[in-house]
């Protein structure tokens, strides 16, 4: 289906996430730090980045949102949040595809993804 890269700090979600990806057909990176996902965003530049905001501080899952285009990187951004409202009114809302708020769904996750590589312009964020 797609690439994705998933960076979160919590390896137990990371863990969970990239089976469920993987069972849905995606080629699957984990990141469990901002470090390492700039370099896997570089080196192995994914269809869609899926992120954490808070990394291990909001900060940094800020700044990793910033890294893509000033790579100039074609990856969709899907921010996963239990503090949403953090990136609301932020420049960098306008460079994430889409918003979504802890606890959701995994259809919702898989819905975002499939919408992510279906569309070739990034949308408004949705929460």
């Amino acid at each position: 289906m797609c690439r994705l890269l998933l960076a979160d700090d919590d390896a137990q979600q990371l863990a969970v996430r990239k089976l469920l990806l993987e069972a849905a057909g995606h080629e699957v990176t984990v990141a469990h730090d901002v470090g390492r996902a700039r370099r896997l965003l570089e080196d192995s530049p994914p269809d869609v980045l899926v992120l954490d905001l808070r990394l291990p501080e909001l900060e940094d899952g800020l700044g990793l949102i910033r890294f893509v285009p000033e790579r100039h990187l074609a990856a969709k951004i899907i921010v996963l949040s239990g503090w949403t409202e953090e990136l609301c009114d932020l420049p960098e809302e306008k460079l994430v595809f889409r918003v979504l708020a802890k606890p959701f769904r995994n259809d919702r996750l898989l819905e975002a993804i499939a919408c992510a590589v279906a569309t070739d312009a990034p949308a408004a964020p949705a929460s």
